[in-house]
Protein backbone atom coordinates (compact mmCIF):
# COMPACT_ATOMS: atom_id res chain seq x y z
CA UNK A 1 0.00 0.00 0.00
CA UNK A 2 2.93 2.47 0.41
CA UNK A 3 3.94 2.21 -2.66
CA UNK A 4 0.45 2.80 -4.19
CA UNK A 5 -0.22 5.35 -2.39
CA UNK A 6 2.98 7.22 -3.05
CA UNK A 7 1.90 6.53 -6.75
CA UNK A 8 -1.71 8.56 -5.89
CA UNK A 9 -0.12 11.08 -4.43
CA UNK A 10 2.81 11.74 -7.10
CA UNK A 11 0.09 11.45 -9.88
CA UNK A 12 -2.41 13.81 -8.27
CA UNK A 13 0.04 16.42 -7.88
CA UNK A 14 1.38 16.24 -11.27
CA UNK A 15 -2.31 16.52 -12.63
CA UNK A 16 -2.91 19.58 -10.59
CA UNK A 17 0.40 20.83 -11.35
CA UNK A 18 0.85 20.30 -15.02
CA UNK A 19 -2.46 18.38 -15.92
CA UNK A 20 0.19 15.46 -17.22
CA UNK A 21 0.54 12.70 -15.34
CA UNK A 22 4.18 13.55 -14.71
CA UNK A 23 5.88 16.62 -16.27
CA UNK A 24 6.41 16.82 -19.67
CA UNK A 25 8.60 19.06 -22.34
CA UNK A 26 5.10 20.39 -24.09
CA UNK A 27 7.28 20.78 -27.53
CA UNK A 28 7.43 16.70 -27.72
CA UNK A 29 3.71 16.57 -27.41
CA UNK A 30 2.89 19.65 -30.09
CA UNK A 31 5.87 19.27 -32.45
CA UNK A 32 3.89 16.63 -35.00
CA UNK A 33 0.88 19.66 -36.10
CA UNK A 34 2.95 22.18 -37.04
CA UNK A 35 -0.11 22.59 -39.93
CA UNK A 36 -2.66 22.32 -37.95
CA UNK A 37 -4.85 24.90 -36.85
CA UNK A 38 -4.50 26.28 -33.46
CA UNK A 39 -8.24 26.60 -31.65
CA UNK A 40 -11.33 25.04 -29.96
CA UNK A 41 -14.61 23.57 -32.10
CA UNK A 42 -13.97 20.20 -33.08
CA UNK A 43 -10.41 19.03 -32.16
CA UNK A 44 -7.92 16.51 -32.76
CA UNK A 45 -6.64 15.34 -29.02
CA UNK A 46 -3.71 12.93 -28.33
CA UNK A 47 -3.33 13.76 -24.57
CA UNK A 48 0.34 13.39 -25.66
CA UNK A 49 -0.31 9.61 -25.00
CA UNK A 50 1.72 8.43 -28.39
CA UNK A 51 3.75 11.09 -28.11
CA UNK A 52 5.25 10.44 -24.01
CA UNK A 53 4.62 6.82 -23.47
CA UNK A 54 7.82 5.41 -24.99
CA UNK A 55 9.55 7.02 -21.56
CA UNK A 56 6.46 5.57 -19.16
CA UNK A 57 8.31 2.71 -18.32
CA UNK A 58 11.23 4.93 -16.72
CA UNK A 59 8.89 6.12 -14.34
CA UNK A 60 7.14 2.77 -13.96
CA UNK A 61 10.67 1.38 -12.73
CA UNK A 62 11.33 4.21 -10.58
CA UNK A 63 8.12 4.96 -8.23
CA UNK A 64 8.70 1.97 -6.47
CA UNK A 65 11.93 3.13 -5.39
CA UNK A 66 11.41 7.16 -4.77
CA UNK A 67 8.64 5.66 -2.52
CA UNK A 68 11.01 4.38 -0.23
CA UNK A 69 12.68 7.82 0.04
CA UNK A 70 11.52 10.72 2.07
CA UNK A 71 11.01 13.84 0.44
CA UNK A 72 11.31 12.32 -3.04
CA UNK A 73 7.53 13.75 -4.62
CA UNK A 74 9.75 16.40 -3.99
CA UNK A 75 12.31 15.27 -6.72
CA UNK A 76 9.44 14.67 -9.36
CA UNK A 77 9.74 17.69 -11.58
CA UNK A 78 13.07 16.96 -12.52
CA UNK A 79 11.00 14.13 -14.45
CA UNK A 80 10.74 16.61 -17.41
CA UNK A 81 14.49 16.21 -18.54
CA UNK A 82 13.61 12.15 -19.06
CA UNK A 83 12.08 12.64 -22.92
CA UNK A 84 11.63 10.27 -25.65
CA UNK A 85 14.59 9.38 -28.02
CA UNK A 86 14.57 10.96 -31.65
CA UNK A 87 13.35 7.60 -33.07
CA UNK A 88 10.70 7.76 -30.78
CA UNK A 89 9.60 11.20 -31.31
CA UNK A 90 9.62 10.61 -35.11
CA UNK A 91 7.90 7.43 -35.00
CA UNK A 92 5.17 9.75 -33.01
CA UNK A 93 4.95 12.24 -35.44
CA UNK A 94 4.40 9.82 -37.89
CA UNK A 95 1.53 7.91 -36.59
CA UNK A 96 -0.19 11.35 -35.61
CA UNK A 97 0.58 12.60 -39.05
CA UNK A 98 -0.87 9.67 -40.81
CA UNK A 99 -4.40 9.90 -38.52
CA UNK A 100 -4.30 13.82 -39.15
CA UNK A 101 -3.78 12.93 -43.06
CA UNK A 102 -6.52 9.80 -43.02
CA UNK A 103 -8.93 12.43 -41.00
CA UNK A 104 -8.61 14.98 -43.86
CA UNK A 105 -8.94 13.00 -46.69
CA UNK A 106 -11.99 11.99 -45.01
CA UNK A 107 -13.38 15.31 -45.35
CA UNK A 108 -13.03 15.37 -41.06
CA UNK A 109 -11.65 19.16 -40.38
CA UNK A 110 -10.73 19.67 -37.24
CA UNK A 111 -8.44 22.11 -34.77
CA UNK A 112 -5.47 21.51 -32.13
CA UNK A 113 -5.12 23.26 -28.65
CA UNK A 114 -1.20 22.62 -28.89
CA UNK A 115 0.08 23.48 -25.26
CA UNK A 116 -3.52 24.21 -23.97
CA UNK A 117 -4.38 20.54 -24.46
CA UNK A 118 -4.71 18.91 -20.82
CA UNK A 119 -4.60 15.13 -20.22
CA UNK A 120 -7.57 13.21 -19.67
CA UNK A 121 -6.91 11.28 -16.66
CA UNK A 122 -6.80 7.94 -17.79
CA UNK A 123 -4.23 6.55 -15.63
CA UNK A 124 -6.75 7.54 -13.02
CA UNK A 125 -9.59 5.85 -13.59
CA UNK A 126 -7.50 2.40 -15.01
CA UNK A 127 -5.11 2.74 -11.52
CA UNK A 128 -8.85 2.48 -9.10
CA UNK A 129 -8.52 6.00 -7.81
CA UNK A 130 -12.14 7.07 -9.04
CA UNK A 131 -12.62 9.99 -6.33
CA UNK A 132 -9.33 11.36 -7.64
CA UNK A 133 -10.57 10.93 -11.33
CA UNK A 134 -13.72 12.33 -10.71
CA UNK A 135 -12.02 15.61 -8.97
CA UNK A 136 -9.57 15.81 -11.77
CA UNK A 137 -12.13 15.62 -14.75
CA UNK A 138 -13.82 18.51 -12.87
CA UNK A 139 -10.57 20.83 -13.88
CA UNK A 140 -10.75 19.01 -17.72
CA UNK A 141 -14.34 19.70 -18.00
CA UNK A 142 -13.58 23.86 -17.65
CA UNK A 143 -10.28 23.84 -18.95
CA UNK A 144 -12.11 22.17 -22.39
CA UNK A 145 -14.82 24.90 -21.72
CA UNK A 146 -12.40 27.64 -21.52
CA UNK A 147 -11.02 26.44 -24.88
CA UNK A 148 -14.94 26.33 -26.22
CA UNK A 149 -13.99 22.79 -27.10
CA UNK A 150 -17.55 21.11 -28.62
CA UNK A 151 -16.15 17.69 -30.04
CA UNK A 152 -13.06 15.78 -29.37
CA UNK A 153 -11.34 13.49 -32.11
CA UNK A 154 -9.49 10.66 -30.08
CA UNK A 155 -6.44 9.14 -31.54
CA UNK A 156 -6.23 6.23 -28.74
CA UNK A 157 -8.48 4.08 -26.83
CA UNK A 158 -7.36 5.04 -23.20
CA UNK A 159 -8.27 8.72 -23.80
CA UNK A 160 -11.40 7.73 -25.73
CA UNK A 161 -12.45 5.63 -22.55
CA UNK A 162 -11.81 7.92 -20.02
CA UNK A 163 -13.73 11.10 -21.60
CA UNK A 164 -16.90 8.23 -22.44
CA UNK A 165 -16.75 7.94 -18.60
CA UNK A 166 -17.13 11.78 -17.79
CA UNK A 167 -20.38 12.03 -18.05
CA UNK A 168 -20.98 9.32 -14.61
CA UNK A 169 -19.29 12.27 -12.45
CA UNK A 170 -19.28 15.70 -14.36
CA UNK A 171 -21.86 17.40 -16.41
CA UNK A 172 -20.46 16.70 -19.77
CA UNK A 173 -21.76 17.79 -23.33
CA UNK A 174 -18.51 17.33 -25.52
CA UNK A 175 -19.09 14.91 -27.93
CA UNK A 176 -16.15 12.49 -27.77
CA UNK A 177 -15.40 10.36 -30.97
CA UNK A 178 -12.63 7.98 -32.27
CA UNK A 179 -10.75 8.37 -35.73
CA UNK A 180 -11.30 5.07 -36.37
CA UNK A 181 -15.42 5.79 -36.34
CA UNK A 182 -14.82 8.86 -38.88
CA UNK A 183 -12.53 7.06 -41.08
CA UNK A 184 -13.87 4.86 -44.00
CA UNK A 185 -10.70 4.19 -45.68
CA UNK A 186 -6.54 4.32 -45.18
CA UNK A 187 -6.00 6.07 -48.15
CA UNK A 188 -3.14 3.22 -49.68
CA UNK A 189 -3.24 -0.56 -50.19
CA UNK A 190 -1.64 -2.71 -47.59
CA UNK A 191 -0.02 -6.07 -48.81
CA UNK A 192 0.83 -8.76 -46.71
CA UNK A 193 -0.78 -10.89 -43.40
CA UNK A 194 -0.77 -9.64 -40.53
CA UNK A 195 -1.88 -10.50 -36.60
CA UNK A 196 -3.54 -8.27 -35.09
CA UNK A 197 -3.73 -7.23 -31.10
CA UNK A 198 -7.06 -5.74 -30.14
CA UNK A 199 -7.17 -2.78 -27.32
CA UNK A 200 -9.36 -4.27 -24.54
CA UNK A 201 -11.16 -0.62 -24.60
CA UNK A 202 -11.81 -0.76 -28.13
CA UNK A 203 -12.66 -4.39 -28.52
CA UNK A 204 -15.02 -4.81 -25.49
CA UNK A 205 -15.82 -1.57 -24.29
CA UNK A 206 -16.20 1.36 -26.67
CA UNK A 207 -17.74 -0.82 -29.46
CA UNK A 208 -15.14 -0.35 -32.59
CA UNK A 209 -13.49 -3.75 -33.03
CA UNK A 210 -14.71 -4.12 -36.30
CA UNK A 211 -14.00 -0.21 -37.45
CA UNK A 212 -10.18 -1.23 -37.69
CA UNK A 213 -10.98 -4.84 -38.72
CA UNK A 214 -12.59 -3.39 -41.85
CA UNK A 215 -10.56 -0.99 -42.62
CA UNK A 216 -7.66 -3.34 -42.95
CA UNK A 217 -9.93 -5.66 -44.71
CA UNK A 218 -10.38 -3.17 -47.71
CA UNK A 219 -6.77 -1.98 -47.83
CA UNK A 220 -5.91 -5.67 -48.89
CA UNK A 221 -4.54 -6.69 -45.60
CA UNK A 222 -5.24 -10.54 -44.74
CA UNK A 223 -5.84 -10.94 -40.80
CA UNK A 224 -4.24 -14.19 -39.37
CA UNK A 225 -7.22 -14.95 -36.41
CA UNK A 226 -7.86 -17.48 -34.10
CA UNK A 227 -10.91 -17.47 -32.34
CA UNK A 228 -8.96 -18.73 -29.30
CA UNK A 229 -5.96 -15.76 -29.63
CA UNK A 230 -7.94 -13.20 -31.42
CA UNK A 231 -11.36 -13.89 -30.55
CA UNK A 232 -13.36 -10.77 -28.99
CA UNK A 233 -14.17 -12.41 -25.68
CA UNK A 234 -10.93 -14.61 -25.70
CA UNK A 235 -8.29 -11.70 -26.87
CA UNK A 236 -5.75 -11.24 -24.01
CA UNK A 237 -4.75 -7.63 -22.30
CA UNK A 238 -1.25 -6.49 -23.37
CA UNK A 239 -0.61 -5.79 -19.71
CA UNK A 240 0.43 -2.31 -19.55
CA UNK A 241 -2.30 -0.28 -17.78
CA UNK A 242 -0.94 -2.09 -14.47
CA UNK A 243 2.66 -1.12 -15.16
CA UNK A 244 2.75 1.76 -12.68
CA UNK A 245 1.91 -0.78 -9.71
CA UNK A 246 3.12 -3.82 -10.72
CA UNK A 247 5.45 -3.61 -13.22
CA UNK A 248 6.34 -7.32 -12.91
CA UNK A 249 3.26 -9.08 -13.60
CA UNK A 250 2.53 -6.53 -16.49
CA UNK A 251 5.65 -7.53 -18.38
CA UNK A 252 4.98 -11.02 -17.79
CA UNK A 253 1.09 -10.53 -19.22
CA UNK A 254 3.15 -8.47 -22.03
CA UNK A 255 5.80 -11.70 -22.59
CA UNK A 256 3.19 -14.25 -22.32
CA UNK A 257 0.48 -12.20 -24.89
CA UNK A 258 3.37 -12.06 -27.27
CA UNK A 259 4.05 -15.47 -27.58
CA UNK A 260 0.49 -16.10 -28.25
CA UNK A 261 0.41 -13.90 -31.21
CA UNK A 262 3.79 -15.22 -32.80
CA UNK A 263 1.91 -18.33 -32.73
CA UNK A 264 -0.13 -17.34 -35.50
CA UNK A 265 2.68 -14.93 -37.19
CA UNK A 266 5.49 -12.49 -37.37
CA UNK A 267 3.55 -9.34 -38.33
CA UNK A 268 1.78 -7.49 -35.47
CA UNK A 269 -0.58 -4.34 -36.23
CA UNK A 270 -1.76 -2.63 -32.48
CA UNK A 271 -3.86 0.43 -32.33
CA UNK A 272 -2.59 2.33 -29.05
CA UNK A 273 0.65 3.13 -28.07
CA UNK A 274 0.50 1.28 -24.95
CA UNK A 275 -0.36 -1.78 -26.63
CA UNK A 276 2.98 -0.96 -29.15
CA UNK A 277 5.31 -0.45 -25.71
CA UNK A 278 4.11 -3.58 -23.54
CA UNK A 279 4.71 -6.23 -26.64
CA UNK A 280 7.01 -4.65 -29.12
CA UNK A 281 10.17 -5.67 -26.98
CA UNK A 282 8.57 -9.32 -26.83
CA UNK A 283 7.19 -9.76 -29.94
CA UNK A 284 9.54 -11.43 -32.90
CA UNK A 285 9.27 -9.81 -35.33
CA UNK A 286 7.55 -6.44 -36.81
CA UNK A 287 5.29 -4.49 -34.75
CA UNK A 288 3.71 -1.57 -36.53
CA UNK A 289 0.78 0.60 -35.16
CA UNK A 290 -2.51 0.47 -37.41
CA UNK A 291 -1.68 4.36 -38.72
CA UNK A 292 1.84 3.33 -39.75
CA UNK A 293 0.22 1.48 -42.76
CA UNK A 294 -1.59 3.81 -43.78
CA UNK A 295 1.77 6.55 -43.49
CA UNK A 296 3.39 7.39 -46.67
CA UNK A 297 5.40 10.99 -47.07
CA UNK A 298 5.76 10.72 -50.62
CA UNK A 299 1.63 10.73 -50.67
CA UNK A 300 1.63 7.82 -53.52
CA UNK A 301 -0.91 5.98 -51.39
CA UNK A 302 0.78 2.64 -51.83
CA UNK A 303 2.62 0.21 -49.14
CA UNK A 304 4.10 -2.88 -50.54
CA UNK A 305 5.05 -5.13 -47.11
CA UNK A 306 4.93 -8.47 -49.12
Amino acid sequence: MEVENFIREVLVKSLNEYMMPFPTDKKVCTEWAQDVPRGGGTVIYTGCMYQVTPVSDLFNRALPILSKVKGAEKLYPLASILKPTNMQRERANRVLRSIASMLKRNGVQFNYLYEDEPYSGTVLLELGYVDEFAQYAKRVKGHLEKHQVRRLITVDPHSYYAFSRYKEFVPFDVEVVNYLELVKDLGTRVKGEYVIHDSCLYSRFLGIRENYRSLLNNAGVKLREDPFVTGPLTSMCCGAPIGPVRRDESQKIASYRAYQLNQLGDKLIVVCPLCYLALSPYFKGEVVDLAELAYNELGTGQRDTS
